[in-house]
């Protein structure tokens, strides 16, 4: 594509200055460099990975964890006990998640702004920038008939147990059911940030560098600053030549847990700066029906939740309690989520086609830190409270209720040793979770804080316009600056504060 240079392959052009630089190509960087190229600013966005659209989406599991996602899907807790996922590939989150539209809820800004003091943050102010978001996802309701069973059977236990749910909004488009969603969709289905902002970001004058990984910012107090950055191999493995970019502003957009990073390896920011990290955990729960051909690695992976337990509206946490979502995979991914290896492990390979599965999703509080070794070596230092366990040992109840509801044999949390569940007599076994760390695999797809927003550096690192306190012209764009958890899924949540902090930004460059 024109206007996005890949420098595992080609030399970078001679002119490494622009007046914006961002760093970070998903949802937040992406729609910020949509925004500021078409209001006349001259735009860089540096994206470690590649570009992968169309048929280099393989389908693989093996090839696209290694390409699409940080250290290979395999970033993780320091303590192992949560799989931090994290893209790393040229759209960010929106090429690999499971294309979930869910906005944030007005409660949530209303929390915002009574407990974290963000009183521009209003349901009211960012309203249009909401709008913009979902129309640029296309957002749409998925039709019965692309709802494959694994979504159907979990709606079927809740409904006979009279719980509330919801078909949840998507951003696909001509979906095929492939079912490969967390490793890209090889139809270029979804209406992400890859196929609406990055294009028109281009027309407007951007300019996008794959295989280059900004490793440190430069005079953050000058006018101008510099982002130190290393172009990568084709595979994006080795560090290669080094090169320099300058412009008046950068903004950070590359994950909460990197742009927390890329600011402690700059020595920019003050003592919030890495603290205050919600990883939002997620705990798998699979059911065996051994009459129903249910195929849940066909069609959309998730398009029902159950939202009976979630609360929209804590007076202490906003968004809180939790939810029960379906959820699809291909066998990698599926394989290391087993509660055993070896044979036994490929024995249970072989109930894959009849296997339903559900995540249960938790806020939670916003307890996890990042930090940067002496070595470079980045860690994420996060423990799960005795208040999250409880909910967590809820959920998994819940979860199991309804896979027995819908008329699964067995129901098993893949815990070590594992848990199964074959009647609501056998329910009180899932009180007995430790949930201690590596003996559940618990997952984050929707890290946030580390750079928190706050009206004085004294309760946060970044002013409510995202600048980082102690610096000149540094931003935050992304979902590191969320003093909570946002919602369930933080794409457009992530898009419209994207919007929102362009927009500020504008007014005040003037």
């Amino acid at each position: 594509m024109s206007g996005v240079f890949d420098l595992s392959r080609e030399a970078p052009p001679p002119d490494l200055s622009a007046d914006i630089v961002i760093v970070g190509s998903g949802s937040a960087g992406a729609t910020a460099a949509w925004d500021l190229a078409r209001a006349g600013r001259s735009v860089i966005v540096l994206e470690e990975g590649g570009d992968f659209t169309g048929t280099k989406l393989t389908q693989r599991d093996g090839r696209m964890y290694d390409q699409l996602y940080m250290e290979r899907g395999g970033r993780a807790t320091t303590d192992l006990g949560v799989t931090v996922l994290q893209g790393r590939v040229l759209g960010g989150g929106g090429i690999i998640n499971a294309a979930d539209v869910v906005p944030i809820h007005d409660s949530v800004l209303h929390h915002w702004v009574k407990r974290w003091g963000l009183t521009d943050f209003t349901p009211e102010a960012l309203e249009p920038y909401k709008r913009r978001a979902l129309e640029e996802l296309s957002a749409n309701t998925p039709g019965e008939e692309t709802m494959n069973r694994n979504n159907q059977l979990l709606r079927e236990g809740a409904g006979k147990l009279g719980w509330r749910g919801e078909v949840m909004m998507h951003n696909r488009v001509g979906c095929g059911g492939l079912g490969a969603c967390l490793i890209g969709c090889p139809l270029d289905a979804k209406r992400s940030p890859r196929f609406v902002a990055i294009p028109r970001a281009i027309e407007a004058g951007a300019r996008f560098f794959v295989r280059t990984r900004a490793v440190r910012i430069e005079g953050a107090s000058s006018e101008v600053k510099t982002v130190r950055a290393r172009s990568l191999d084709e595979r994006g493995y080795h560090e290669r030549g080094e090169l320099a970019f300058r412009a008046k502003v950068v903004i950070l957009a590359a994950n909460a847990i990197a742009s927390a990073q890329l600011l402690i390896q700059s020595g920019l920011g003050n003592e919030h700066v890495g603290r205050h990290v919600s990883l939002q955990p997620q705990l798998p729960v699979t059911a065996w029906f051994p009459g129903e051909d249910v195929r849940f690695f066909r069609g959309i992976p998730q398009s029902y939740a159950v939202t009976e337990f979630e609360e929209l509206s804590d007076p202490d946490h906003g968004f809180w309690g939790f939810r029960v979502e379906s959820i699809g995979g291909t066998p990698g991914i599926v394989s290391t989520l087993l509660s055993v290896q070896g044979s036994a492990g490929k024995e249970q390979m072989t109930r894959y086609p009849r296997m339903a599965a559900a995540l249960c999703l938790l806020p939670d509080e916003p307890v996890g830190t990042v930090t940067v070794e002496r070595s470079g070596r980045l860690r994420i230092h996060y423990a799960l409270t005795e208040e999250l366990k409880t909910r967590f040992r809820r959920a998994a109840r819940a979860a199991a209720r309804m896979f027995l509801a819908a008329g699964a044999k067995e129901v098993t949390v893949p815990s070590a040793p594992p848990v199964v569940v074959r009647t609501e007599a056998d329910l009180p076994l899932l009180d007995a979770l430790s949930l201690a760390p590596v003996t559940v695999p618990l997952l984050s797809a929707h890290q946030q804080g580390g750079v928190r927003f706050a009206p004085s550096a004294r309760d946060g690192a970044a002013d409510p316009d995202g600048q980082v306190y102690g610096t000149r012209g540094v931003f935050v764009f992304d979902s590191a600056g969320y003093p909570s958890s946002s919602s369930s899924h933080t794409m457009t949540p992530i898009m419209t504060t994207a919007h929102y902090l362009a927009a500020r930004l504008l007014a005040r460059a003037g």
